[in-house]
């Protein structure tokens, strides 16, 4: 795995972080409109690096969207992230 997958990997798992306390929390907190943004500016941001990961090192998980990629479906032809 180089650096650069490596950050990029790190950044997605903060994020995924971030997301999963927040939802814990929202669950107790419904009301707490500030957390609800946080949380949808995180999952904004998850969902944009799943997609620029996807675009550079291949698919994460079976629904990554596959567009801007030329060279066919790639889900199981690349290293899966518990393989490096």
């Amino acid at each position: 795995m180089t650096a650069e997958q490596q950050a990029m990997m790190t950044k997605l798992q903060q994020v995924g972080l971030t997301m999963d306390d927040l939802r814990i929390y929202l669950d107790t907190h419904p009301e707490d409109t500030f957390a609800l943004e946080r949380f949808n500016m995180a999952a904004d941001d998850y969902q944009t690096l799943m997609e620029d990961y996807g675009e550079q090192f291949g698919p994460l998980t079976g629904t990554c969207s596959q567009y801007g990629n030329d060279a066919g479906w790639l889900w199981g032809s690349t290293d899966f992230p518990w393989q490096y």
